[in-house]
């Protein structure tokens, strides 16, 4: 099979990364090591090739999460941000400052606010930290500014969130659900060089997109494909959904209802 051409190009040192919040955090609910979902807010490009794409997850870590207490004392809430994923599917780290100093480790120690980065936008009133026997809240929406943690070799897709795919002679076909066939407009195969649009959906935003096995994308993304048969792969966390796709051409929506996780019989018995 054939994937889309690709091109090796470098993310550089200090390149600046727009990331939003995707969840409202709070001192009175969140957990410390409580992992954070973040997405791109700008696409990055290099050389004018796209190495990370708009929407694409980026995750940190609750730092600091500390409930308001008595005698009016407030609660204290912090997070980092630790690293963004590139089209290829690879985890590039960041940091909080544009030049990075003298024998810092690629760790993060401490949280946007400890480091003082700077706030790009605030979907709604700013919270106040240390407000007086309040909790602290840092809303859903929320754009900041990082900077990509040393140089990064990745394979770029020429164009955004495209996968062009030759029909495999002997498709796989896991049993994990029965093939989708788009019903076409035309009724039969697309015609040489014609794309298929594909768009893929999910109740939760920010899910990553797998076509036979390559990230492309997280969701929402509409994909451009060529005829064939495909396995369509959307991950959350723990939670996946996956379809066979039989492209031909047109449109097709496709949208990931996630199910229940299904605990082991072992793990139930324990």
């Amino acid at each position: 099979m054939t994937a889309a051409a690709l091109a090796q190009v470098v993310v550089p040192d200090g390149t600046k990364v727009r990331v939003r919040l995707d969840q409202t955090l709070s001192s009175a609910t969140a957990d410390e090591g409580q992992t954070v979902e973040l997405s791109i807010a700008e696409a990055i490009r290099v050389d004018g090739v796209m190495a990370v794409a708009e929407g694409a997850r980026a995750t940190g870590t609750v730092m600091v999460a500390q409930e308001k207490r008595r005698m009016g004392r407030a609660g204290k809430l912090d997070f980092s941000v630790d690293r963004i994923r590139a089209v290829n599917g690879e985890w590039l780290p960041v940091r909080y400052t544009l030049t990075k100093k003298t024998g810092d480790s690629k760790a993060v120690s401490t949280g946007v606010i400890t480091a003082g980065v700077a706030v790009v936008f605030w979907p709604a009133a700013p919270f106040v930290l240390l407000r007086k026997g309040k909790d602290t809240t840092i809303n859903k929406g929320v754009t900041f500014d990082v900077f990509v943690d040393g140089n990064h070799t990745v394979g770029a897709a020429t164009a955004p969130v495209t996968v062009t795919q030759a029909p495999p002679a002997h498709p796989a076909a896991p049993a994990i659900a029965p093939v989708v066939t788009q019903a076409a407009a035309t009724g039969g195969p697309a015609a040489p060089g014609e794309m298929a649009t594909v768009t893929v959906n999910s109740i939760e935003a920010g899910a990553d997109i797998e076509v036979n096995g390559n990230f492309v994308g997280s969701t929402p993304t509409t994909l451009k494909l060529a005829s064939g048969h495909y396995a369509i792969t959307v991950r959350k966390g723990t939670q996946v959904w996956q379809r066979n796709l039989q492209v031909t051409s047109g449109a097709i929506n496709l949208n990931a209802a996630f199910e229940p996780a299904v605990t082991p019989v072992a793990q139930r018995r324990n």
